[in-house]
């Protein structure tokens, strides 16, 4: 007793699926094992050292979010400038602009003069 015509194309089909699923799996498998090197490199060249595996888990998601975007503007066409992973890449653009941008003025001036734009010297 065989299988009916219809059974044999969904079993075909069931399986065409499954193979298609454990190579998408699989892509994401090695991805995610290049980044996760690329990750431990970048941390060698920039001296980075994590206290925990909790820190780090959620620092090689950021970097791998920025990595994403970098690679994404780059690949987006012609362009005038390029990013590159840098530094700076385990970090949110929050954290970035915390601690980049904004100047500080000095507690305590040094005089009383004052520089061509107002500012206390």
């Amino acid at each position: 007793m065989g299988l009916s015509h219809n059974t044999s194309i969904i079993i075909a089909t069931l399986l065409v699926f499954g193979m298609w699923a454990c190579q998408a799996t699989s892509r994401r498998t090695l991805n995610e094992e290049t980044m996760l090197q690329r990750h431990e490199q970048w941390m060698a060249r920039y001296g980075r050292i994590y206290k925990d595996d909790l820190e780090k888990e959620a620092r090689f998601k950021i970097f791998k979010n920025n990595v994403a975007y970098i690679e994404a503007f780059n690949n987006a066409g012609n362009r005038a400038n390029k990013f590159s992973v840098n530094q700076f890449a385990d970090q949110t653009n929050q954290e970035f602009k915390a601690t980049r941008n904004g100047f500080k003025f000095p507690s305590t001036s040094r005089s009383g003069q004052t520089t061509p734009l107002g500012m206390r010297m």
